[in-house]
């Protein structure tokens, strides 16, 4: 099959991708939607592996990783013309997953067991010094790559940003507990690091906003966190580490700044315990929606009474969180299931 050949995708299930944005647009214009958005893709190409679309040979044989995505988009086709559940035709560029802008401050990177790994930097937070962005073979690659995906696709399906992440989850990728330490120790070393990396995730951004055009660009994961164009998003995972306190006066700033970067603003994705945070989140006109998996999801009550009306739930279903129980919570309003809808 050549994937020049979009014949696959027709206009059944071009519509229902345009039906289901369309609802979600609603839903973040501030529409009651019954039933509530179900959104369960998912992510092509694992052939390579596990977590195929995290490896490094996406860089490397780049047209052989986007033939195998389309093959797969292909073969997966009649799924995307759901009507009740969202099943987003997305590419994911997410070479190196939550790691991939570790690696541009050179951090070693490695695929292990399904998962890649990053290992910290030596230098003290103090001393970090920006990426060399257009000397990087990872950027230059990863930037090529979305470039090909919408050359090789018209435009038609989605295709995402690298896992851009935030400041305090790179920070401590890239330092571990040295920048929580230097948070309480040595404020003016965690602000320095903390300002480089947003800077580095800032450049990217703009990057690949120029690479991808704005109808088509996502955040990453798109599968299952779809947003409308120009909504951005962040990841929210090393926050359950500080108290609201700091996190109010080292990390929301540059939350905030990297969420500004997105025309609309966007997305905090959540998987632990980081409701000490709601106060700072609710106060975050930047802040659109909010993403809940794994332990977050547990205080799904507690986000829905806690932020703005105009904050959007996104919910990954857990057993002690199921459907019902969610839709009970929020009473089906600013809600996003992440699960199947039929």
């Amino acid at each position: 099959m050549s994937t020049h050949d979009l014949n696959w995708l027709t206009p059944e299930i071009e519509e229902a991708q345009a039906h289901h944005r369309a609802r979600v647009a609603a839903l973040y214009a501030g529409q009651r939607l019954d039933p509530p958005v179900a959104i369960c893709g998912r992510i092509y190409g694992r052939s390579h592996g596990l977590w195929g679309t995290n490896e490094t040979d996406m860089l490397a044989e780049p047209e052989a990783w986007l033939e195998d995505v389309l093959r797969g988009m292909a073969a997966g086709a009649a799924q995307a013309a759901d009507r009740a559940t969202f099943r987003p035709l997305s590419i994911e560029v997410d070479p190196l997953g939550v790691h991939y802008i570790d690696a541009l401050f050179g951090a070693r990177t490695c695929f292990h067991a399904g998962q890649v790994w990053s290992d910290p930097l030596d230098c003290d937070p103090a001393d970090i010094a920006p990426p060399d962005l257009p000397h990087s073979s990872v950027f230059l690659a990863s930037l090529a790559l979305a470039r090909r995906a919408i050359a090789r696709t018209q435009g038609r399906v989605l295709v995402t940003t690298p896992v851009l992440s935030c400041p305090a989850n790179i920070g401590m990728n890239l330092f571990g507990e040295r920048l929580l330490e230097a948070m309480i120790e040595r404020p003016a070393a965690a602000r320095h690091a903390l300002r480089v990396i947003t800077d580095a995730i800032l450049a990217c951004a703009r990057a690949f906003a120029q690479a991808i055009p704005d109808a088509v660009r996502r955040g990453s994961v798109a599968c299952s966190r779809c947003a409308p164009p120009g909504f951005g998003q962040i990841d929210g995972c090393a926050t359950q580490l500080v108290s609201a306190r700091h996190y109010e006066e080292f990390l929301a700033p540059p939350d905030a700044e990297v969420l500004r970067a997105s025309p609309h603003g966007g997305m905090i994705h959540l998987c632990g315990a980081h409701a000490q945070h709601i106060p700072a989140w609710s106060r975050m006109p930047e802040l659109r929606a909010v993403q809940l998996n794994d332990r977050a999801a547990e205080d799904l009550a507690r986000y829905a009474g806690g932020l703005r009306p105009d904050q959007i739930l996104y919910v990954a279903p857990t057993p002690s969180m199921p459907v019902e129980r969610i839709l009970r919570i929020t009473r089906g309003e600013r809600v996003v299931l992440q699960c199947d809808g039929t």
